[in-house]
């Protein structure tokens, strides 16, 4: 009775490997065929159990017909016979163990009916035939299967169970082919990323519980070897799971999860035939050689496109064949006891291993061909994309129902729909937040709506071929005259004038389109031209592309550089005037210096300025300097410009006055933006200076003041601000703007910063002739001593630290030679900005 119980529990263990199973390939296939591959292993087990009842273990284990076939047995009835009925129930687990192989392998695209088709023919057929030719006994004891007879060797199954259900397996997946997407079109591999690793480990380990009964009840009596069995199986696992580590980190450099489990089984497939005969650094050896068979094979189904969802042929047809041979090369021939040499026994032992392979995978091939000429064993590739759950179970769940909503949404573009959230589960908190999604992308598309609503700029869509226009903001209307309405359809050329419609890629359409950025001349649909500047993007949203266009009207703009330009042609044609008549270069020297004194603000302009008292100094380094400052009154807004031309003499001072008079004329235009401001003058001063063949360039920040509020904008030296209370802040400008005139355009460098200024604050502007001007010993004044001296006379008048300041600045000179302009600005908050506005207008009143 002892026996008897040993054979019940160790059947029960090896029971446990089906859950073991179903959780290890649920866990390494997508959620959306989970269900169908855990009633897989569960429908398997009941076909093959019964299967086996009713005629399996009578072809396996009923009364020989020489050696081919049991012919006694049928419809078992063990009532009689507990004995009998022990081993009925363990050889049971062992037929359901090597049906349910194939599951996994054949996951997420095989049938359920086909898949039972091949589990029928598994079990009731292939398996018990080739077990009835390895384990089937005589009367005697003896082998009673030819290959038995033979010698051939294997205590749990290695080849007889594992090997088996692998050669099934390869058939299967030769007919059926792999999952959509686990090759690209070049053959090379996708991983598809198991959906629960973690319920695929707790399978793993319950294959392990499950495989001590497996080994060890194998004997089929309780004896002295069982202890030793399994721990040869457990080492032999251990072994495989360290040899699949050591090559994942080495070749991959992490421990990717799915070979750690698979080389663990792999170990544990190879020690089963011979766990009873070998010793147990053999075993462990085994086991390291399951570990390695198993990620050679599965190199090789990659490299033949052959895709085995969870690695069940490398695991359990390379592990077999690589444990089935291992009992002739490490076992103890004593042990074995068939009287074999060794070489014979691993002949043997091979003879068998070839004899499965025909057998197993030559009738699953042959028949699953012939079924799928009639039969489509595999699902459509609409099913397959749905997942199993749904396509042959009608299994709805929570993870559907969102994709369901996402497809819907992808087609009808309805961002209003929202996906229905089941409380306190992964799936709905995964809804939860996909809403919460979709409501941050409903709004930002309204408030892109509205800004594209309300824009002035004409904003369009059109087309990458035919350049046919598919949207049009409001502003399209005002811009080219046409109602939204009749834009659509439109093609764009229509509302270009000729010379700019041409689609080449020196035209200026093709300049927007392979550049993104042109100037162009619209037609109107009264018939006038529009100037426009124009950016283009290329947009691709899936496989649709199409083009987003802004188009701006720059007509004032244009006008202002044509004014720009009318003032260069002046300014040349002065130049032109002196060079004709021969004035001698003192005279020419003597005018410019005089133009430069005239053209910087006076007193009385300054003093025009309520909020801010102001003093400015500026002297050349030679009779003509290359420095520029100007203070402007407007409207009530003060513009405040600072520059440095580089080098010094006539040139230089020519290109000042050029920017003095380019600035006055744009804020004579009302040119109030800070980058177009900005780029129209570093336009203009280009022009002129190619024009002039010239080298020179300059560094410009312009200050736009009202109300408390300085704005600057432009690259050139540190701004002071040295606060009420001595606190010194340093504006770099730096990030604000590019040199004028040293390139074409610079619009995209341009940047603007704010200043809030308060009742004695003081700002100082200076030029590189203030800091960098050497004493004797070449020591730089330095911003730090300028600091120091400003805020030293702090509550004094602007004009007092001015002075203060220049004549540190001399005692620090002494007697060196200056070799850069000097300029110094400087600005002091007169009182509170609010209580001046309040006094300005209460005289306004009075008077």
């Amino acid at each position: 009775m002892v026996d008897i119980l040993w054979v019940l529990v160790c059947s029960g263990l090896v029971f446990l490997m089906q859950p073991g199973f179903m959780c290890l390939e649920s866990g390494l296939t997508r959620s959306k065929n989970s269900i169908n591959v855990a009633v897989k292993n569960f429908a398997d087990f009941g076909i093959s159990v019964s299967l086996f009842w009713a005629f399996g273990y009578a072809l396996m284990f009923g009364m020989s017909h020489l050696g081919w076939v049991g012919t006694s047995g049928f419809f078992l009835t063990i009532e009689s016979a507990p004995q009998l009925a022990a081993f009925f129930l363990f050889q049971a687990m062992f037929c359901g163990t090597a049906t349910t192989i194939v599951s996994g392998a054949v996951a997420e695209r095989m049938k359920f009916s086909a898949y039972l088709l091949v589990s029928c023919l598994t079990s009731g057929l292939i398996y018990p035939i080739f077990g009835h030719w390895a384990w089937n006994l005589k009367a005697d004891g003896l082998a009673g299967g030819w290959l038995g007879q033979l010698g051939f060797t294997d205590l749990a199954g290695s080849s007889v169970v594992h090997s088996i259900g692998g050669w099934i397996s390869l058939a299967a997946l030769l007919v059926i082919g792999p999952r959509v997407g686990r090759f690209l079109p070049d053959g090379t591999p996708e991983k598809i990323q198991g959906s629960n690793l973690p319920l695929s480990v707790l399978g793993t380990m319950l294959l392990w519980l499950g495989w001590l009964g497996f080994n060890g009840g194998s004997t089929l009596v309780l004896s002295d070897r069982v202890a030793a069995i399994m721990v040869h199986t457990v080492l032999a696992g251990v072994a495989g799971l360290v040899t699949a580590l050591l090559y994942s980190w080495s070749r991959h450099q992490v421990p990717e999860v799915e070979l750690l489990l698979n080389g663990s089984l792999a170990g544990l497939v190879s020690i089963t035939a011979s766990c009873d005969v070998v010793t147990t650094p053999a075993a462990v050896a085994i086991g390291i050689g399951g570990g390695i068979v198993t990620l050679a094979t599965r190199s090789v189904l990659e490299r033949f496109r052959i895709d085995d969802a969870v690695d069940a042929v490398p695991v359990h047809l390379g592990g077999g064949i690589w444990g089935t041979l291992a009992l002739g090369l490490f076992g103890d021939l004593t042990l074995i006891e068939t009287g074999l040499t060794r070489w014979e026994q691993v002949a043997v032992q091979l003879l068998g291993v070839t004899v499965a392979g025909i057998w197993a995978f030559g009738i699953t091939y042959l028949f699953l061909r012939l079924c799928n000429r009639h039969f489509p064993l595999r699902v459509s590739p609409e099913e397959e994309e749905m997942g199993l759950n749904v396509s042959e179970h009608r299994a709805k769940t929570e993870i559907y129902d969102l994709f369901k909503v996402m497809d819907s949404q992808a087609r009808n573009q309805d961002l209003s729909m929202r996906v229905p959230v089941e409380p306190f589960t992964e799936v709905g908190q995964i809804a939860r937040r996909y809403n919460e999604v979709m409501d941050a992308l409903e709004d930002a598309v309204n408030r892109t709506n509205a800004i594209v609503t309300t824009a002035s700029d004409a904003i369009l869509t059109f087309c990458p071929d035919t350049l046919a226009i598919t949207n049009a903001n409001p502003s399209s209307e005002t811009i080219f005259g046409y109602l939204r309405d009749d834009l659509f359809g439109k093609p764009l050329l229509s509302l270009l004038t000729p010379e700019d419609g041409r689609e080449t890629a020196d035209s200026p359409l093709g300049q927007l389109l392979y550049d993104g950025r042109a100037e162009l001349v619209g037609r109107h649909a009264e018939g006038f031209d529009v100037p426009l500047e124009a950016t283009a993007t290329k947009v691709r949203v899936g496989d649709h592309i199409f083009y987003t266009g802004i188009f701006r009207d720059i007509s004032e703009r244009k006008q202002a550089e044509a004014a720009l330009a009318q003032a260069n042609r002046e300014i040349t044609l002065l130049n032109d005037r002196l060079k004709a008549e021969n004035l001698r270069l003192g005279a020419e020297i003597d005018i410019t210096r005089r133009l430069q004194q005239m053209l910087l603000p006076k007193e009385r302009e300054l003093q025009q300025i309520l909020e801010l008292d102001i003093a400015g100094y500026m002297e050349p380094a030679t009779e003509i300097g290359g420095d520029y400052y100007d203070v402007l009154c407007r409207n009530g807004q003060v513009k405040i410009g600072i520059g440095d031309v580089t080098g010094h003499g006539l040139e230089s001072g020519v290109l000042m006055l050029m920017v003095q008079t380019a600035v006055r004329t744009l804020l004579e235009s009302e040119e109030s933006d800070s980058r177009r401001f900005l780029d129209i003058l570093n336009r203009t001063i280009y022009g002129n200076v190619q024009r002039m063949d010239s080298d020179r360039n300059l560094t410009l920040s312009l200050l736009d003041y009202e109300n408390g509020r300085l704005r600057v904008s432009g690259q050139h030296e540190e701004i002071l601000i040295v606060r009420a209370n001595g606190d010194v802040e340093r504006i770099d400008t730096i990030d604000l703007g590019f040199p004028i005139g040293l390139e074409a355009s610079v619009a995209d460098f341009i940047d603007e910063t704010t200043v809030e200024l308060n009742a004695g604050d003081v700002v100082v502007l200076y030029t590189d002739g203030i800091t960098e001007a050497e004493d004797e010993a070449g020591n730089f004044y330095g911003l730090d001593r300028l600091c120091a001296i400003v805020r030293r006379h702090l509550h004094e008048r602007a004009e007092v630290i001015r002075r203060a300041a220049i004549a540190d600045l001399r005692r620090h000179i002494s007697q060196q030679k200056v070799y850069d302009d000097i300029t110094l600005l400087v600005m002091k908050q007169r009182c509170d900005t609010a209580l001046l506005q309040n006094a300005t207008a209460s005289l306004s009143k009075e008077m």
